[in-house]
This record gives structure tokens, sequence and C-alpha cells, in this order.
């Protein structure tokens, strides 16, 4: 079975990693996987499968509306012309799904990683985006990410999605403890629910208690905005140098405000790396077992007590137990999610078929 997966770019995210990932279990399993990018995106994510590029148009958020409709008009020409009956596309993000329209129906497939709609700082906004992507998902078949993205799909009337349960890379799983000489690790991302103003306003906090902070982040400004207000700055890091950093920090701050599934932090896990979290819903998947069901933190919790209760993490005595049981934590669910995506392929062409 021929799969094409549908991104609006292979920008460095973890959204287009799970996307990669995907295409690779489809391979793995008999399947025949292959990318379309929409846009090109600078210092893009590195794909194990073949790349059918629709523009060489750079990722403009403003200028994306005016040149969708050539881009749309380019994908119904290839799709007319270079492929075979019978191929299954699956559609990653809200900017692909106009493309979607463009094929048929049972032909559709979406991968859903996170309530896309709540990411809009405006609420009108917002409201349409939401309509639009519901309506669109309820003339396809649907794959999430995890069990709280398809109870929340249940209920705007929208049931029988298929599971590939997201999990960490398993190269975050750290060998071997390093000594902690970090205090927090946090990854700083552009976005309203990213609450980069949280995080800034985090690591003053964290300045003033003499506390060592590192940050990750993709974005240059980003990193230039808090280089010297911070211990250490990793940008567009490889994953083994991120699981490192992460092995030597005693504590993760997440601070997101939506997040369909919230990868850093469970990254940071398999490190041994204590998460504190703000309930950003999907790090629900992994912040509900004990110990850390007590770190996962209400958004409503004023910031100044998110960071009492992260420093109080860093100086805990139990916090080398918390390593442990975060590691545990780590593999018992990558065990699980490994499981659980067995004969995904097989599910995907059968739902796709009927």
């Amino acid at each position: 079975m021929r799969f094409y997966i549908v991104l609006p770019s292979l920008k460095i995210s973890g959204g287009i990693r799970e996307s990669l990932r995907l295409a690779g279990d489809l391979n793995l399993d008999c399947g025949d996987a292959s990318l379309i990018s929409m846009w090109v995106s600078p210092n893009e994510m590195s794909s194990p499968v073949p790349v059918k590029y629709l523009s060489s148009w750079p990722t403009r958020p403003f200028r994306a509306l005016g040149e969708l409709p050539i881009i749309a008009y380019r994908f119904a020409q290839w799709c007319r012309y270079s492929i075979r009956p019978g191929c299954l596309f699956i559609f990653t993000h809200y900017a692909t799904l106009p493309l979607a329209l463009l094929v048929p129906r049972r032909q559709r497939l979406f991968f859903v990683q996170g309530l896309e709609w709540t990411f809009l700082g405006n609420r009108l906004l917002s409201h349409v985006l939401k309509r639009f992507v519901l309506g669109t998902y309820r003339t396809g078949n649907v794959i999430t990410a995890n069990a709280y993205l398809s109870d929340h799909l249940v209920d705007e009337g929208i049931d029988g999605a298929m599971e590939a349960p997201i999990w960490a890379d398993s190269r975050f799983l750290a060998p071997d403890a390093l000594a902690q000489d970090v205090d927090f690790a946090m990854v700083l991302r552009k976005g309203s629910v990213k609450r980069l103003d949280l995080y800034l306003r985090f690591i003053d906090l964290a300045h003033e208690a003499q506390m060592r902070v590192a940050v990750i982040t993709p974005d240059d400004d980003i990193a230039t905005q808090v280089s010297n207000r911070v211990s250490q700055v990793l940008l567009r890091p490889e994953i083994e140098q991120m699981r490192d950093l992460y092995a030597r920090s005693v504590c993760f701050i997440h601070l997101s405000e939506n997040e369909g599934f919230g990868l850093p932090p469970l990254e940071s896990m398999g490190a041994g790396c204590t998460p504190v979290c703000r309930d950003s819903g999907g790090v629900r998947a992994f912040m509900r077992e004990e110990p850390f069901d007590e770190l996962l933190l209400p958004l409503s919790l004023p910031l100044e007590d998110v960071f009492k209760r992260a420093e109080t993490v860093v100086r805990d005595n139990n916090r080398f137990n918390r390593r442990e049981a975060a590691r545990d934590c780590f593999r018992k669910g990558l065990a699980r999610c490994e499981q659980a995506r067995k004969g995904l392929v097989e599910a995907i062409v059968l739902r796709g078929l009927q």
C-alpha cells in the first residue's frame, strides 16, 4: 500500500518528528510511505523517506493564504498525472486540510496531534478554524496521537478514531546518570500557546534565586534574547545533545497553555529529569502516575507558585528517587507504545478502504 504524508513543511518540531516516525512505521510494516511538503522551512529536519515539494517558497505565515491556491493547483495536477489509484493520503496539520478536499474521501486520513484551533490567540478565528477542521475530519478517517485527543473528538461528535500513540524517541533514554549541574531545563518556542512570556518571567525568578537554567530552542532570535540570562543555550541540537543536557538537569519546566501531547517533558524523563508541568492537556498521558501527578499543576496557578513548586523539587532530598522513577516511567511507556503501534498499517489500510 502506498502512503503519502502531507506536511506544511519539515520545520523542526515534535509534530513533524512524529509524522516522520509514522512514515517509518508504515515502511517497516510493509507499507510504502513518502512525504509531500507544501513549503520549505529553514533548518529543515532530515527525512528518512522521499520528499515531494509543492513549492520552493519559505514558510511565511502572512503570505500562506495567498500562496495556498497555487500550491493546491500543483497538488491537484500532481495527483492527476503522477500517482496511481488506491493510495492513501495522511494529512497532518490544518494548513494541509484544503488539499484533502482534492482527493477522494476514501483516500483521506487525518493524523491529529493536537486541538489546533486552540492554538490561535483570536477567539473568532479559533471558532472558524475549529468548524473547518472538524468538518474536514468528518469527511475521512482519523488517527490520533493519544486517548486525550480521541476523547476530545468524541465530545465533538467524531468517534471511531484509530490511535498511533506517541512516545518520546528511545534515544532519550540515558544509559548512565550524569552529575546534575543544571537546576532547570526548558524548551522555548514561538506561538501564543507556548507562553514564551511565562518562560521569560520564570528565567528572571530563577536568576534572582541564583539558580541555573539551560534553554533549548529552534529559534535564533529566542536564543539571542535569553543568551545572557541563562547558563546555557542549545540552538537546534541533536537528540543526543538534548539527552545529555536533560541528564544533567534536575527539573524540566513546561509552561505551555495547550499541547496535544507535549513531548519535551517526556523526553527529559528518559534522561532522569523530573518534569514540572502546567496542565496543557496532552502531558496527562505521562504525568498522572505517582510521583509525578503532584507535579501536574493547574493552568490557573500563578507563575510564582509554579516556580516555588519547581524550586522545592530541585532542593528536595528525594529528587534522586524521582530520577529513577522518571526513567522507569519512560521505559514502561515506551514498551506500551511500541506494542500498541504494531499492526498499525493493517488497521489504517482496512479503515481507508472501507
